[in-house]
C-alpha cells in the first residue's frame, strides 16, 4: 500500500505515513514510530490523535508507555463510506439551505430589467406592449412629450391611437406637459380616464411610469425608449409626478 493511495483516500501525507509506518511495525511506541515514519516528534501526537477518531489507529498503555497499533486495511474501507454518508448528508442539506434562500430572495428582492427600443417603430413596439400591461386597476403617468413632438405627425398620430386604445380599456392617465403645449393638447379633452395638467417646469424627455416600469422617450432622428422594470425606481419617478401635478394647472 503507497501513502499516495492513502492520500487519495482523503488521509493527510502525515496520517499516511504514520499509518503505513504502523502497518509495518505493529505495536509500538512512538520512538520507532518516528523513526519508520519520518514525521517529528512535535507533530506525531497529533497525527495519531487524528487517526484514532479516523478508527484507523488504536491505542494501549503498556508499562506506564503508550502503544499504537494500526487497524485492519479494512477499516479504511469503513472510513470512506463513513465519509460518503457525511458527504451525501451535506449535499442534501445545502439544497435544502440553497432552496431557503432562492425562496428568501424571491420574497425580499425584486427582478429588476431593462431595455432598449430604437426607432419610431420601437416606440411603437414598447406603447403596444404597454396596452397589453395595462389592467382596469392600473394607472398610466407621463410628463409629455414636447411641442416638436407633438407637430411630427407620425408620432401625434400613434399617440393619440395609444389613448383611444387605452380609454376603451377604461385604464386612466394623468399626463402633465409644458405649458408651450397647451394649445396642441386640446386635442385630448379630458375626460373620466383622461387627465391633464400644465407646468412650466422643463422636462428633459418624456417619461411614462406605470406599474412598475418608467419608460423615457428620447426624440431625435433616430428616436429611442428606455424601459426600467424595478419597482424602487417607479416609486420614485411616482412621487415626484404627485408632486410635480400637485403645483401644476388645468
Amino acid at each position: 500500500m503507497h501513502k499516495l493511495n492513502l492520500e487519495n483516500m482523503g488521509l493527510t501525507r502525515g496520517e499516511s505515513k504514520v499509518y503505513l509506518a504502523l502497518v509495518k511495525l505493529g505495536n509500538t511506541s512512538t520512538g520507532d514510530l518516528i523513526k519508520y515514519s519520518g514525521v517529528s516528534r512535535s507533530k506525531v501526537y497529533d497525527v495519531l490523535e487524528k487517526l484514532k477518531q479516523k478508527g484507523l489507529v488504536s491505542e494501549v498503555i503498556k508499562d506506564k508507555i503508550r502503544h499504537f497499533e494500526a487497524s485492519k486495511p479494512t477499516r479504511i474501507t469503513e472510513f470512506l463510506i463513513e465519509k460518503r454518508i457525511e458527504i451525501e448528508n451535506k449535499i442534501e442539506e445545502s439544497r435544502k439551505i440553497a432552496k431557503e434562500i432562492i425562496n428568501g430572495q424571491g420574497k425580499n428582492s425584486e427582478k429588476q430589467e431593462s431595455r432598449v427600443y430604437i426607432g419610431l417603430d420601437g416606440w411603437k413596439t414598447v406603447y403596444n406592449e404597454i396596452l397589453e400591461e395595462l389592467e382596469y386597476n392600473d394607472e398610466y403617468l407621463a410628463f409629455g412629450i414636447g411641442k416638436k413632438e407633438i407637430s411630427t405627425e407620425e408620432v401625434n398620430l400613434f399617440i393619440k391611437k395609444f389613448h383611444l386604445k387605452r380609454e376603451e380599456k377604461k385604464v386612466p392617465a394623468r399626463i402633465i406637459m409644458g405649458l408651450e403645449t397647451k394649445e396642441e393638447m386640446m386635442q385630448f379633452p379630458d375626460s373620466r380616464f383622461y387627465k391633464s395638467k400644465f407646468t412650466d417646469i422643463k422636462f428633459p424627455t418624456n417619461i411614462a411610469i406605470y406599474k412598475d416600469i418608467v419608460l423615457t422617450l428620447v426624440y431625435s432622428d433616430k428616436p429611442i425608449a428606455f424601459l426600467i422594470k424595478s419597482n424602487q425606481v417607479a416609486d420614485k419617478y411616482r412621487r415626484y409626478f404627485e408632486y410635480v401635478w400637485k403645483i401644476s394647472k388645468k
